[in-house]
Formats: C-alpha cells, structure tokens, sequence
C-alpha cells in the first residue's frame, strides 16, 4: 500500500520524502509517519531538533502536490510542544486552496492524539 502512493508523488523522488509515506490523494490530503531516534535530538535535552519536524512537514506539503516540482513559497509554522526521541510522530497534510500555480496545504503534526507542530506552506508549482 505505502509502495503505491510513492509512485503517485510527482513533485519528489521517494527518498526525498521525510517519514513513511502511508497515504497519499494528489491535490486533496496525505499521511505520513516518524519514528524518532536518539540521532535526531541535541544531545543535552534529548528534544527532536526542529528541523525533523519541519523536513517532514515541508516534504509532505510538496509531495501531496500535483505538479512535477514544487516549491515552498512562504511558510508559517508553530512548534507546539517538545518532541523527545523514541516518539512517533503522524503528519497530516490537507490542501486547502489552489489558484493558478499556487497552492495552500496545511500540516498538523501529533504525538499520538497532541498536535506537536503545525504548518501553513503557500507552495508554488514550477513546471
């Protein structure tokens, strides 16, 4: 199943896509997850850097996108909570408005059912 919406992703190779892939509709909402690792966190708190969390935000966003390549235009986004190593994290991504080669997605982010991060992406499709 995760296979299949790798395929359906025009705007990234699948490696480039941050997490696992898990649900994918082109232009409407996709689903992705992370494991965190000890790797991932500064070493004194053992807090997730931000930029994991912003990665998988941001390659969503792009990846739910139907264009060949996509970039993000502007981006205002809100760390919620802490996010310590061993948490598995869900992305969700919802496109809520297209208009020309403009596109606005949303990205939640949660920690089992708490929203850790969130993200509205104005991306632009570049054909």
């Amino acid at each position: 199943m995760a296979e299949q919406n790798y395929k359906k992703v025009k705007s990234l190779d699948s490696e480039e896509i941050v997490g696992e892939l898990i649900e994918l509709e082109l232009n409407k909402s996709a689903i992705s997850l992370l494991e965190t690792t000890e790797g991932m966190t500064f070493e004194k708190t053992k807090i997730v850097r931000g930029h994991f969390i912003y990665s998988l935000a941001e390659s969503l966003a792009i990846a739910v996108i139907d264009a060949q390549a996509a970039l993000v235009g502007v981006a205002n986004i809100k760390y919620k909570t802490p996010v310590y190593a061993g948490r598995k994290l869900v992305a969700k991504a919802e496109v809520i408005k297209i208009r020309d080669d403009n596109y606005i997605v949303w990205v939640k982010i949660y920690d089992k059912q708490k929203e850790v991060f969130r993200g509205k992406f104005i991306l632009v499709s570049v054909e």
